[in-house]
């Protein structure tokens, strides 16, 4: 490992390499073509961009092209390699289609970088137009490689792998084996390596089942809110729905930020860096826009509903418990979900089943207190009483936290 590299390290304080890192480093540095599979949260972008780096030549242009498929994945990849970029005394830029187009191509002319972070659509854009030509790249990384699919055509990069030079390599990285890493010496005409730690990762996720009907999610949504260290994630199947409890939470004093597609960049950025600093501690989230997200004390993943796929349900786990920190997935739904998601998951996660007792989540269900009836009394002065608790919920109707975004122009 070169000495810039080393001290780079050390002054973020990366001492320990991750199991990943270690099986993945010496055969990247030779040049092999791989198939890395590690669970989420442990330290794949370092894997594949340390030695990468340490092969890239200066002013040779494009000579690492790293793929991703969010603006968001890619801008936070190229914020955790910046700094070993510059200690290099390379270049980088990052490609992403929410970017000012001609900025993005006139730093590919006048800056010739050597690192390129790019999502699918801004990165083909260039390369059909031969701002980025196939000889040039000494390594292309795919990484979410088991989601890269959703984002781009494989003929497309199908093509750019088998016209890349032989003495190239191509690394694949994800938490799960998918179409492209399954078929992967097909697709790209060349040998792959295959390393694969997820078995011998442990866990420090605790993953629970909370059930309640769609009336009540909201309710139960709000009491997580209030349990000791929540940081939470709550994911949606879609725009749709996310967009409709979006509109419902606004009417209450919770504070949350939007993660949605069609925000624009600046606002998505906002909520995020809102979520990061903790002004906000609840994230609404659908799966392609938190795709890959590493946020540090993420506490909790909320699912709104029962994902369809068992990959779908280990990505959104993995926004938790990174790098070894614990952290608790919570599903929502009724007795039928549970099955459902216990069916979904059997041969990989264990769903434990959770109750509320006070502000606290158990797993053996709470006695139910005996209901005690209350004596006539004073039937005038709890008539008063009820009027005037009647009128203080009327004055305080739709007093909640509205984020800009959701209001209503006149």
């Amino acid at each position: 490992m070169k000495t810039e590299i080393k001290s780079t390290l050390t002054k973020l304080g990366l001492t320990e390499p991750t199991l990943i890192q270690t099986r993945t480093s010496q055969l990247i540095l030779d040049g092999t073509s791989l198939i890395a599979l590690a669970k989420t949260g442990t330290g794949k972008t370092l894997a594949y961009s340390l030695p990468a780096l340490e092969r890239i030549e200066q002013k040779k242009p494009n000579s690492l092209v790293i793929i991703a498929p969010t603006t968001e994945l890619a801008v936070q990849i190229r914020h955790a390699i910046n700094p070993f970029i510059h200690a290099l005394g390379l270049t980088g830029i990052t490609l992403v289609g929410a970017g000012n187009r001609k900025r993005q191509e006139d730093n590919l002319k006048k800056k010739h970088p050597e690192v390129v972070v790019a999502t699918p659509g801004r990165f083909f854009d260039f390369y059909s137009s031969n701002r980025i030509k196939t000889e040039q790249i000494q390594t292309l990384v795919i990484d979410e490689a088991d989601d890269i699919l959703e984002f781009s055509k494989m003929e497309l990069l199908s093509s750019l792998g088998q016209n890349m030079p032989a003495t190239s390599q191509i690394l694949l990285f994800g938490a799960t084996e998918s179409e492209i890493t399954q078929n992967a010496a097909k697709l790209f005409d060349r040998e792959f390596v295959l390393v694969d730690v997820r078995s011998e990762q442990t866990t420090t996720v605790q993953n629970y089942f909370l059930q309640i009907d769609n009336a009540h999610k909201i309710d139960f949504v709000q009491r997580l809110m209030r349990l000791e260290h929540f940081k939470g994630i709550l994911f949606f199947d879609s725009n749709q729905t996310l967009m409709r409890f979006a509109g419902i939470l606004a009417h209450t004093k919770t504070k949350f930020g939007l993660l949605a597609n069609e925000f624009g960049k600046q606002k998505r950025e906002q909520a995020l860096l809102d979520f990061r600093a903790g002004r906000s501690k609840l994230l609404l989230a659908t799966d392609l826009a938190a795709r890959g997200l590493d946020i540090p004390g993420v506490t909790y993943v909320i699912n709104y509903d029962i994902p369809s796929e068992t990959n779908t349900y280990l990505h959104r786990a993995g926004r938790t418990g990174r790098m070894g920190a614990r952290g608790f997935v919570v599903t929502l739904g009724d007795d039928h979900d549970q099955r459902d998601l216990r069916k979904l998951l059997e041969e990989t996660v264990q769903i434990t089943r959770v109750y509320f007792a006070g502000n606290k989540l158990v797993t053996r269900q709470p006695e139910k207190k005996p209901v005690i009836a209350k004596s006539g009394g004073n039937k005038a002065g709890q008539s008063e009483l009820a009027k005037k608790k009647k009128h203080k919920k009327r004055r305080n109707k739709n007093k909640g936290y509205h984020p800009h975004y959701l209001k209503k122009k006149e």
